[in-house]
């Protein structure tokens, strides 16, 4: 059974703006076992806290839990597999965590960031998805 590591903007959306995701990707949200890293819940709270992402009022956790979705938690595999990306795959630090997670874990990445979708494929091969 296939495992899905979901992209920060991806939980956003979930609960946001669901209609940004492609159907398939609501269904694999609502059906399958899927994570969210602690990096995302970090990366969330603190653009919250800098006005660039609108939350729901209740906590996180508890929306979590209604809809299934496991908070994965940031282990040193997962670090040290990011680590060992250059920068020129990808940038953003944040982005080469869960890319590390995803790989480490061997967990199907959902994402739809151009530049990951891009360079990782040649790090995550078929466990990449556009959502």
């Amino acid at each position: 059974m296939k495992r899905y590591l979901l992209d920060t903007h991806v939980v956003h959306w979930w609960f946001a703006h669901p209609r940004r995701l492609h159907r398939r990707t609501q269904s694999i949200i609502e059906r399958a076992d899927c994570s969210v890293s602690t990096l995302s819940v970090w990366e969330l709270l603190n653009k919250q806290a800098a006005r660039k992402v609108k939350l729901p009022e209740r906590p996180l956790s508890e929306l979590f839990e209604e809809e299934n979705l496991r908070v994965l938690p940031l282990m040193a595999a997962h670090v040290e597999d990011a680590a060992a990306m250059t920068e020129a795959l990808h940038g953003d630090p944040f982005d080469r965590l869960l890319i590390g997670t995803a790989r480490s874990e061997r967990m199907v990445f959902l994402t739809r960031d151009e530049q990951i979708l891009d360079h990782a494929a040649l790090l995550l091969g078929d466990l990449l998805l556009e959502a």
